[in-house]
């Protein structure tokens, strides 16, 4: 007879995913034990030597809160912010995994029995364990997992033609590779969306760029103040250019999508992007990526030292400009295995090797629920599944990393699902609280976070600072904007992300240490003061376009129209988007962008003073006025260079200077890689 062992809390998977969750039952006393093959993805990278890459989100958004306060502890004011590469946070991984080694038993589970008091555990070796609680944190299922660990990119691949079927992060570091080493990818693809991972901001407060990272710009509790505007400032005209094909060819003929229209997601994937009541929906998928002009400023001075660190070119855009990627379209191409050719309407090409993918499918063992009417099978549902973690068709069994961002910020989400699983474990009366009308709360969250669609496969990915806050505000550790007086309160309550850690300041799950992680941070960012100007501009930019409207001398019943067109067609969205960012420190810019920015901002007291003076006609000659100065300079100014936008900038890209310095990236490349 198997006898079986009895534990409170057996976390199955599990690795770095729940170090937060083992901290707090630490603290609390609860008895726990890992059930884990310990071959992580990173240790099977690592045994291949493919951990030459950084990470796509930020050091804030893929660390821990507590090992944050570490870092700084240990690094004073050299703590910044940046992208950890892959051995440096692999290394994190480690010191848990040797810290915990006494309470990982090395195994793997074949199976689950969920009763109404305890489950049930079977390993594959035949060994049971009886647990009051069960986490899984098993990961993902991928093909490009499998492709990143047993396809080594070297100089055999120059000049060879590589086909690759799937698009995303992992998809994306393997064309870097290839395109250096100088081979040809053709990228069979539904389209996809591309975000700057990486940002260089000029200002009077910096002596040259300062580095800012995406997911640190998200300012989330902006849209508490105007959620049009939030959706503007972060759309810069991107997604509406994508959708708006047609507006695009017009007003944004530099777009990405107007340039390489095959790089548009299908309208009805992305049409929803902006309808869910949440200031984003969840279930999108996007690309990080190095800008080429940006990654010059961060690695040029030491370029060889960054590209072996992990640090590589993988600015898809420019590859595709410059035609080291090209596009096939998946919902019409073929691809002959056979012939090792790709055919699309009277165009073919041959490759040499075809690099296939997939989407992410959740690795959970089998579970089987035994309840009144007998056993029944679970199946893991992100819409079915409360805050990605609890399920109604379970009993205490809890999930942890099956929910992911699509910008930045996995170990954010991550650690927020610790902390509600651990207060599911160890408060039963808060237990009770969710479980007691858990299908209406899932219901309510689909409602805010899902669009009118049906469900798809990329469901779990959220916008990660949203879904940091929702899980604050469940476990009341959400601080309030009257908890951060002063200016500076004011700055950081609407203006800092969602990182985890400003949730972990004071209250029940507080770390020591983090008040001055906030503080440095804050510092690190000028107190987020070039951010708020940034996210200023786009409401009063909107109030300078609508005002005109509003004050054109024609009826009423062609204002609305007129109105709706404007709102439709995001004509200041995509003017300030291109207004963007300064391309780099010149006086004479920053007081063009001065020029532009500071009678905008005063636009509607000085139209005020002008209605109120001589009259509506003359407070709409200024406004059309003001707005036909203002279109013409950013025009000017994106003309001479002195703009840069926020996302896929392919003016820079074109650039004579960005075309060869990839050529001297190359070479280093090849000399760190012993290619050349």
């Amino acid at each position: 007879m198997v006898e079986t062992r009895e534990i409170d809390v057996l976390i199955v998977g599990g690795g770095f995913s729940t170090m937060p969750l083992i901290r707090e039952l630490d603290a609390s006393g609860i008895s726990w034990l890992m059930v884990s093959p310990m071959a992580p993805i990173w240790q099977q990278l690592e045994a291949a030597d493919a951990l030459d890459f950084d990470l796509v989100s930020s050091l804030q958004s893929s660390v821990y809160s507590f090992e944050l306060v570490e870092m700084l502890k240990e690094q004073g004011e050299d703590f910044t912010d940046n992208f950890p590469t892959a051995r440096e946070f692999y290394a994190i991984h480690k010191k848990y995994a040797a810290r915990y080694a006494d309470h990982i038993h090395n195994g793997r589970v074949d199976s689950i029995d969920n009763h109404g008091d305890h489950s049930i555990i079977h390993l594959e070796n035949g060994e049971q364990f009886r647990a009051k609680h069960v986490v899984v944190a098993t990961a993902f299922r991928r093909k490009m997992n499998a492709n990143l660990k047993q396809i080594t990119v070297d100089e055999s691949f120059a000049d060879k033609n590589v086909a690759i079927t799937s698009t995303g992060d992992s998809s994306n570091l393997l064309i870097a590779k290839l395109v250096a080493y100088g081979a040809k990818v053709h990228l069979v693809t539904n389209g996809f969306i591309m975000l700057d991972k990486m940002f260089a901001t000029f200002s009077p407060f910096d002596d040259g760029p300062r580095f800012v990272p995406l997911d640190q710009l998200e300012c989330h509790n902006f849209s508490e103040v105007s959620k049009w505007s939030y959706r503007a400032f972060i759309d810069g005209g991107y997604i509406h250019g994508l959708i708006h094909h047609g507006f695009a060819k017009i007003f944004d003929r530099n777009s990405l999508g107007v340039r390489h229209p095959k790089s548009i997601r299908p309208h009805k994937d992305i049409r929803s992007f902006f309808k869910a009541k949440a200031p984003v929906e969840n279930g999108h998928i996007a690309i990080k990526y190095w800008p080429i002009d940006v990654y010059k400023l961060y690695c040029e001075e030491t370029l060889e030292q960054k590209i072996s660190d992990g640090y590589l070119i993988n600015d898809l855009p420019f590859f595709l400009e410059h035609g080291h990627v090209k596009l096939w379209d998946k919902s019409v191409a073929t691809i002959d295995d056979d012939a090792k050719q790709i055919r699309e309407g009277g165009e073919s090409a041959a490759f040499d090797m075809i690099i296939d993918g997939d989407q992410e499918e959740p690795a959970i063992p089998e579970i089987r629920v035994h309840g009144e009417n007998g056993v029944e099978g679970f199946s893991y549902q992100t819409r079915e599944q409360f805050m990605g973690v609890v399920s109604s068709k379970l009993d205490n069994i809890y999930t942890i990393g099956f929910t992911r961002p699509f910008t930045g910020g996995l170990n954010n989400i991550s650690e927020m699902q610790c902390l509600l699983v651990h207060r599911m474990i160890a408060e039963p009366d808060f237990r009770e609280s969710i479980n007691a009308n858990i299908d209406q709360r899932i219901r309510n969250y689909n409602a805010t976070y899902y669009a009118n669609r049906p469900a798809k496969k990329t469901d779990h990915l959220v916008w990660y600072g949203t879904y940091t806050d929702e899980v604050a505000k469940l476990l009341d550790i959400r601080p309030t904007r009257a908890e951060m007086p002063g200016k500076k309160g004011l700055m950081r309550y609407y203006m800092a992300p969602n990182n985890v850690f400003r949730f972990r300041e004071k209250g029940r799950y507080a770390v020591e240490g983090v008040s001055e992680l906030i503080d440095h941070t804050a510092k690190q960012y000028h107190d987020y003061k070039v951010l708020a100007l940034l996210v200023i501009r786009y409401p009063f930019f909107e109030l300078l376009a609508l005002g005109t409207i509003l004050l054109a001398p024609v009826p009423w019943w062609i204002k609305i129209p007129a109105a709706i067109i404007h709102n439709r067609l995001p004509f200041t969205s995509t003017l300030v988007g291109k207004f963007g960012l300064p391309t780099r420190e010149s006086k004479g810019i920053f007081n063009y962008r001065k020029a532009i920015s500071f009678p905008v901002l005063a636009y509607p007291l000085i139209a005020a003073v002008v209605w109120a003076a001589a009259g509506m006609g003359a407070a709409f000659a200024f406004s059309a006025g003001l707005l036909a100065y203002v279109y013409a300079m950013i025009h000017l100014g994106t003309a001479k260079g002195w703009n840069r936008k926020f996302f896929c900038d392919m003016k820079s890209k074109r650039s004579p200077e960005m075309v060869g310095f990839f050529e001297r990236y190359r070479k280093a490349f090849g000399r760190v890689k012993g290619g050349g």
